[in-house]
């Protein structure tokens, strides 16, 4: 088989591939950092952080002692909310969860993906990094959070691990 005037057959195609595939990776994670969701209630972070003083860990438990923090479920809103303290559609949906003991479907914003090792004691107490620096002003929001306000990307974090003077070797994050 000869070659095409300017190249070797196997190496264009190859090259052609790894293009596409860049492009493809590229839009799968514009899309996962991008896209918007519906929340089942719209939360108003704001009231809750600025006006009533809760920290982040104070209902994303585990944020500041676990590998993973964890969403809010019907145990955390139900401690203040086991009945109506306002006359709040929102409020009167999430009680309404709460004393059906049914879970709340939230749907998650935030993520790494499997290959990737993350943990929240790890960078929120241990590194001492605040919440906002990889979710952004969370705390401001009267809208649902329905996509990522900081996008997550490896470049992302390895210039936060740069200016920390943190480790950027590979096997330290990639499983």
């Amino acid at each position: 088989m000869r070659a095409a005037k300017g190249g070797h057959p196997v190496r264009s195609t190859f090259i052609a591939l790894l293009g596409v595939g860049v492009l493809v990776a590229a839009g799968a994670v514009f899309s996962l950092t991008t896209r918007s969701i519906t929340q089942p209630i719209a939360f108003n972070h704001r009231l809750h952080v600025e006006e009533l003083g809760a920290e982040c860990s104070d209902c994303h438990l585990y944020a500041l002692t676990g590998v993973r923090a964890t969403i809010p479920n019907i145990q955390v809103c139900g401690h203040c909310h086991s009945e109506a303290l306002t006359e709040s559609a929102e409020e009167a949906r999430l009680i309404e969860y709460v004393e059906a003991g049914d879970p709340i479907p939230w749907r998650k914003v935030y993520w790494v993906p499997d290959h990737v090792y993350f943990s929240h004691r790890r960078h929120s107490a241990a590194g001492d990094i605040e919440c906002e620096r990889c979710h952004g002003a969370v705390g401001e929001r009267v809208e649902p959070l329905t996509h990522q306000l900081v996008p997550l990307t490896m470049d992302g974090c390895m210039d936060c691990h740069d200016e920390t003077g943190t480790s950027n070797d590979c096997l330290l994050c990639h499983r």
